[in-house]
Parts: structure tokens; C-alpha cells; sequence
């Protein structure tokens, strides 16, 4: 069904105002068309399910060609023209775009798909739209008789179409990875090659080796939780297992979004190390309230606090603190450093975070009453893909680089951090910065 036969002569289809852009963009995503995604025909199933609709579709509009990624009812439909195709209209559209009846819209009535086979009556897209503006497909249901569809299967079709769209950018994080370890593979063979002694180069093998055994063991870790739990939520779905109870079908769709998400989270991780390692620039110069920055990073955590029975005390944070530096980076320490203090913490302990004024600068310290940590194991606490415990059945999760990106933010602003502590009894880390801007009038 890649061509339909045309009754009628076809009518200039809408561009949107930015389609190089989006082209590109789509493009960049690196999809191969009628590329196979288990989830997302899995997904597709779902919207056909919760809209009783005997066709859907999961499409992205190319330049002259509307290409299938998963379908329900048209199994042999893999592309479409451009031209005659309903969602090149959709993606005008922001977020979902209804055809109640085709015979009475203008602009689809005289289509070969309303007039031939499938003879499409009634359409509701949902756009797929990673990032603003970047409108590059649809998930669509259709149906031969004409239909309005009610506000709460427009509400689940737009979760559904936000797991798609996470799943397919995905993909190309996924594809980035792979170029990120061939580039890492092409370096270190390069290093070998150009290692003057031998002795030297076996022992920096080795211990890449070492480096790569323990990524592989905490990344497959990290990643096999939220992949079973996709999984065994899509897997569900398929089954017809919860599809009559409307509010498990929805559970199972955030369920399967929001590990999604924590996959994203940790691919973002990854570039970020990557970023980390290849950006030499100078401390950035934006003057950053480091008493805002603890705020901001504690927020969080005292509703956690709660839950978990952990006392969490944040000192020192009424008078402003400035230092040159990038706030959304140092929130993102903080916040790092506080995820270790609570993993780490056990019900019934404390978290105490606190903003000091040195006479060499600013001083946060972060203090639990935790498992502590041994003398000898600093360079495991800031290694990259490091675990304190990276076996299989370690009790504690994490990819290993939240310590080792907070040192080499903390390295870009001219500050250090280090920790203090005794095994049983608890831990303190702590950060120095450069001496701080005073500001006028300030006690601090």
C-alpha cells in the first residue's frame, strides 16, 4: 500500500514556517525508515486499544514522503505521499489535530484515502515533538466511520505520544554512545600505539580494562530495572491484560515513561562526562548566590527527609554568598552530594548541610550520619564509573558518575572538594571556593 491509486487531483499540502529546521532535526534523530521499535509498536497497540479505533499509526513526515514506524489495521502501509497524507496537516498543529468527518472537511474529502481504501472517515493526531517547534510526526488513530473522540482518550493518547517521542530521541542518544565508544576505542588504541614503553602501556591497559569492566557491570545494572519494568509494562498491555481498567492501562504508560526517562537521564550523564572531559574554558563569570544554590538543591529533599526519617538541617544560608560560577552546575553538585548523604543515611539519622565563611573563601559541608567511608578509597569516590561497591548485588544503585562530574564542574570554578570520614560513624564532604565577591553591606 505504498501508493494509492488517486480519483481526484491533489491539493497543495501546508509547510510549516520552519522546515529546513525541522528536516534537519528529524534527520539528526537518525532513524532508518520502517526502522522496528518493540515498544513503540507496542505503544501503538495501546492507542488503538484505549481509542477503539481499527487503525493507528506512528508516522514521521518527511520531505516528500510520510514514513511508517509502527502500525495497527494497515500492516502493509510502510509510506505515503507527502501530498495526500493527513498528519503533514497535523504538524501544523500543536499537540493534537481532530477530523471529525472527512467527507465534510474540504481539504480531505476529495483524498484517495477517504475515498478509496482504508476510506478514512474520522482522524485524531497527536504530535510527536521532541523539542519546541520540532514537529516531526504524528501517533494517529483512525477510523472508517466519522467520530469525535472524548477528552480523557485525547489525554492518554498524549501520554502515549510523549513515551514515542522519548523512545525515538532515544535512539539517537543510543547511536551517540556507540559513536562516544569508538571514539574512546580509536584513543586508547592510539595511546597504545604511541606508548614508548611497554611496560607503561600494559599497565594503562589493564587498567582500562578494569575501568571498563566496572561501566559494564553498573551501567548494565542501572540499565536492566527500568527496562524490565517497560518491559513488563508494555508486555501487559499487549496481553489485554489491564486494558479494560483504563486507570492501570495509564499507570502502566507513566510506569513505562518515567524509566524511560530515567534512561534518558542516565545517556545525559554520559554526554555530559564527555562535555566535562573536552571543555577547557575558563570558570564562568555569572555571579551565583551560593546560600540560593543550598535552598534550591534542599528543597527536594525535605519532603524525602520526611519519608525516610532522616533530620535534615540546612545552616548558614540567610545572608547571601556570591561566587563567580554557573548555578545550574552547582545545583547540580549539591544536589549530587545530598543523593549520596541520603543513599547512604539509614532511618533515624541526620543530614546537615551547612554555608560557612572561611578566611580563604566560602565552605559548604555536607555532614551524615551514614556507613562512612574507608580512608583509602578516594580515588574510587571521584573515578569515573566508579562504585565504592560495583558488583552485581551491591545494595546501593547509581551509575558511578555523579561524584566524578561534581569534581569536574567543582575543577572549572577554581574550587575543591574532598570529604572527611569514619567507617560506622559517618561522612562528611566538603567544597572551597575561591574567595567570594563580597557584596555591600553584607554580614556574611
Amino acid at each position: 500500500m505504498e501508493h494509492l491509486p488517486q480519483r481526484r487531483a491533489k491539493k497543495n499540502s501546508p509547510i510549516p514556517a520552519n522546515e529546513a529546521t525541522r528536516l534537519a532535526f528529524l534527520r539528526n534523530l537518525r532513524l532508518e525508515p520502517c526502522d522496528p521499535f518493540e515498544e513503540i509498536q507496542g505503544l501503538c497497540e495501546l492507542a488503538a486499544r484505549l481509542a477503539k479505533s481499527p487503525i493507528a499509526l506512528v508516522t514521521l513526515v518527511e520531505e516528500t514522503q510520510q514514513w511508517v514506524q509502527a502500525s495497527i489495521g494497515l500492516d502493509d502501509m510502510t509510506k505515503t505521499d507527502r501530498e495526500i497524507s493527513f498528519c503533514t496537516h497535523a504538524i501544523m498543529a500543536s499537540d493534537q489535530f481532530e477530523v471529525p468527518d472527512a467527507l465534510l472537511d474540504e481539504r480531505f474529502r476529495d483524498n484517495p484515502h477517504v475515498l478509496d481504501d482504508p476510506r478514512i472517515r474520522s482522524y485524531l493526531g497527536t504530535i510527536l515533538e521532541p523539542e519546541p517547534e520540532m514537529r516531526i510526526g504524528t501517533l494517529c488513530v483512525l477510523d472508517t466511520e466519522p467520530r469525535k473522540y472524548p477528552d480523557d482518550v485525547k489525554a492518554s493518547l498524549l501520554q502515549i505520544g510523549k513515551a514515542i517521542t522519548s523512545l525515538l530521541t532515544a535512539h539517537r542518544e543510543k547511536l551517540r554512545l556507540i559513536d562516544y565508544s569508538a571514539e574512546i576505542k580509536a584513543q586508547n588504541a592510539e595511546l597504545l600505539d604511541l606508548t614508548a614503553s611497554l611496560r607503561e602501556s600494559k599497565k594503562k591497559l589493564i587498567a582500562a580494562e578494569k575501568v571498563k569492566s566496572e561501566f559494564l557491570s553498573i551501567i548494565s545494572h542501572e540499565l536492566r530495572t527500568p527496562l524490565t519494568l517497560i518491559k513488563g509494562s508494555l508486555g501487559l498491555m499487549k496481553n489485554n491484560s489491564v486494558i479494560s481498567d483504563k486507570q492501570k492501562s495509564q499507570r502502566l504508560v507513566d510506569l513505562a515513561y518515567d524509566n524511560n526517562e530515567k534512561l534518558l537521564s542516565l545517556v545525559e550523564d554520559i554526554l555530559l562526562v564527555q562535555k566535562l572531559e573536552q571543555n577547557n574554558s575558563e570558570t564562568p563569570q555569572e555571579l551565583v548566590d551560593l546560600a540560593e544554590v543550598v535552598k534550591t538543591a534542599v528543597l527536594p529533599y525535605e519532603r524525602k527527609a520526611q519519608d525516610v526519617d532522616i533530620a535534615l538541617t540546612q545552616l548558614g544560608i540567610d545572608q547571601p554568598c556570591l561566587v563567580n560560577g554557573d548555578k545550574q552546575q552547582l545545583e547540580r553538585v549539591m544536589a549530587n552530594i545530598l543523593s549520596n548523604a541520603f543513599k547512604f543515611s539509614k532511618p533515624g539519622g541526620s543530614v546537615k548541610v551547612k554555608l560557612l565563611a572561611t578566611d580563604n573563601g566560602p565552605q559548604v559541608r555536607v555532614e551524615d550520619k551514614g556507613v562512612g567511608i574507608a580512608n583509602d578509597l578516594h580515588e574510587k569516590v571521584f573515578g569515573l564509573f566508579s562504585q565504592l561497591d560495583s558488583s552485581d548485588t551491591r545494595s546501593q544503585g547509581g551509575s558511578g558518575l555523579g561524584m566524578y562530574i561534581s569534581k569536574k564542574v567543582l575543577d572549572h570554578h577554581k574550587a575543591t572538594i574532598n570529604y572527611e570520614s569514619e567507617p560506622g560513624v559517618g561522612t562528611t564532604f566538603i567544597v572551597d571556593f575561591p574567595e567570594r565577591v563580597l557584596q555591600e553591606h553584607s554580614d556574611f
